[in-house]
C-alpha cells in the first residue's frame, strides 16, 4: 500500500515536471557525428527524444552489466556444488570401509 502510494506520489511530480518544463523537451537541435564506420550530419533532434535514448541504452547497459554478474555468480555456485557432492561422496566412502 505504501509502495503504490509512493509510486503514484512520483508519477504525478514527474508529470507536473514535464508538463511545467515543455521547453526543455521541445528544444530542438543539430547533432553532428563522423566515424569511418558510420557518420551523419547535421541530424534534427529533440532534446526528450536525446534523453528518452540516453534512459534506453543505460538501461541496455546495465541489464548486460547485470547478466554478466549472474553468470559469472552462477558459474561459482556450480562449482561450489560440485565440491559439495565431491566432499559428500568422500565422506561416504570413508564410512562405508
Amino acid at each position: 500500500m505504501l509502495k503504490t502510494i509512493a509510486v503514484i506520489l512520483l508519477f504525478v511530480l514527474g508529470i507536473t515536471f514535464i508538463f511545467q518544463n515543455q521547453e526543455v523537451f521541445i528544444h530542438e537541435f543539430f547533432l553532428n557525428y563522423d566515424m569511418k564506420i558510420f557518420s551523419f550530419e547535421n541530424k534534427n533532434i529533440s532534446n526528450g527524444l536525446l534523453m528518452i535514448y540516453s534512459f534506453l541504452l543505460g538501461v541496455l547497459i546495465s541489464l548486460i552489466l547485470i547478466a554478466f554478474n549472474l553468470i559469472s555468480k552462477n558459474r561459482e555456485v556450480n562449482k561450489l556444488k560440485k565440491k559439495i557432492i565431491e566432499s559428500e561422496t568422500k565422506i561416504v566412502s570413508k564410512e562405508e570401509k
